[in-house]
């Protein structure tokens, strides 16, 4: 007959186990889950010598906006346009959908330091489709009043605790990389919680709240910050410290760049 002390250990190995299981990263994108194919239509992969260094959002046929540091070479000069392409239509980054070229780079001409963290790339035309589609600009009016908007005032866009969503190619959990697009849910932070917990309360950027753990990581920037409406807020710009610290995400503010936007997408 078995000695109940071992039987006893035993168990609470098991257990133990089990338990260390749980605990141990999933291979997901910081707490995210898999993308299903054409969830995420705007996505875009933006590849450098081939290979995924950033996401991004389209935003027309022949327009995508990505994090201006995935694609700047020093300051706001751009890398070669000849060493830069976006794979679309797919949520694999290594296969599927249609790689296209990128013909321009346009830097935000304030870009520094992650500040004005914005770019446009101007591709070949995009055929839309399921699979391949456009996201919507924010609108330059308080919703649902028809007055403008006090730029000043961003936490009315976007009030503290606000669902947004995020889809990239970051690097998972286990610190791979993840060649299946993920998703993750955040909320927002106002910009005096911004400041406070991170110092970070610019009016030209969009904080993002997540449990440890969880979050944006490299491979990320550039991915769309998106409301319940499906309404692009914010581009992904860089996160304090380790992935998945204490700190809030950080985004670009895309209503911040609206008219900076129209005037470089003729």
């Amino acid at each position: 007959m078995a000695d109940p002390r071992t039987t006893l250990a035993l168990g609470l190995l098991i257990l133990g186990l089990i338990l260390a299981a749980e605990a141990t990263p999933q291979g997901r994108i910081l707490g995210g889950e898999d993308v299903e194919q054409g969830e995420y239509p705007w996505s875009a992969s933006v590849r450098y010598n081939k290979a995924h260094v950033c996401s991004g959002c389209i935003i027309s046929q022949t327009r995508i906006l990505t994090a201006a540091h995935c694609v700047s070479d020093v300051g706001i000069t751009p890398v070669d346009v000849n060493t830069l392409a976006v794979r679309v239509g797919t949520i694999n980054q290594y296969a599927g959908g249609t790689i296209v070229n990128v013909n321009k780079v346009t830097i935000h001409p304030s870009y520094g330091n992650f500040l004005h963290d914005i770019a446009i790339l101007e591709v070949n035309f995009l055929t839309f489709g399921d699979r391949v589609g456009a996201i919507a600009l924010p609108s330059t009016e308080v919703e649902g009043s028809g007055e403008e908007a006090n730029p000043e005032d961003v936490d009315a866009e976007l009030p503290n605790g606000t669902p947004v969503y995020v889809a990239g190619w970051g690097e998972l959990s286990d610190g791979t990389a993840s060649y299946k697009q993920q998703k993750a849910n955040f909320n927002t932070l106002s910009r005096s919680l911004c400041e406070w917990q991170a110092g970070y309360g610019y009016e030209s950027v969009v904080c993002l709240s997540r449990a440890e753990n969880e979050g944006i990581c490299r491979g990320d920037a550039g991915a769309a910050v998106i409301d319940d409406q499906k309404v692009l807020r914010g581009l992904t710009s860089f996160n304090f410290g380790p992935c998945g610290s204490k700190y809030p995400d950080v985004a670009t503010r895309v209503s911040y760049y609206l008219a900076w936007i129209e005037a470089n997408s003729q």
